[in-house]
């Protein structure tokens, strides 16, 4: 019997592209260092224009948790003592975060480029940790962008947190159907 890898290989894409879901419900769980470590790794493979390959990574790892979700959720809840603690006992029991910074570019054509380059990072290693068998969720919240927390995690003056990852068991999620259709048009 001969294997055609090109095609298992592109199913296994497919698959991924398919099947991966954001994974919301959090479990207490741990994850393997050199798992997340291989996940990262094949993302960075990501295409993007130019090889620009504009971001870095602070791994917040199980437990740094706690203190981070503390420091999170000073920024994000400041009169609010019971959202705080609501906040830090959900942000705990994940396997850890993964904070994607990158450059503040005031060029607009390189800070599009920035962007892209990064969401499209973001998105492959979402892929990359399903393949890992690791649940991932893609979070923007707007503290991310506060100098407060970003100062706390050491980004310097022309850098930005682009995003958070979290990681979680991989657990099933609830299949959406997806809203987009006619997608192309002609010119």
């Amino acid at each position: 019997m001969v294997i055609n890898y090109e095609e298992v290989f592109f199913m296994e894409l497919k698959d991924a592209i398919k099947n991966r879901r954001s994974i919301k419900q959090y479990v207490d769980t741990i994850v393997e260092d050199s798992a997340v470590e291989r996940a990262i790794e094949l993302a960075t493979f990501a295409p993007n224009h130019g090889m620009r390959e504009p971001w870095r990574i602070v791994w917040v790892k199980k437990e740094r948790l706690e203190n981070y979700a503390q420091t999170f959720a000073d920024v994000a809840f400041k009169n609010n003592a019971e959202k705080k603690i609501q906040h830090v006992d959900k942000t705990k029991i994940l396997a850890g975060i993964l904070l994607i910074v990158g450059p503040r570019d005031r060029r607009q054509k390189e800070n599009l480029e920035d962007v892209l380059a990064i969401g499209g990072f973001m998105q492959t290693l979402s892929l990359a940790l399903y393949e890992e068998k690791i649940g991932s969720c893609i979070k923007t919240q707007p503290p991310l962008l506060h100098p407060e927390l970003s100062k706390h995690l050491g980004c310097e003056a022309d850098e930005m947190i682009y995003g958070a990852v979290y990681l979680t068991a991989q657990t099933e999620a609830e299949y959406k159907t997806r809203k987009n259709t006619n997608l192309i048009s002609t010119y």
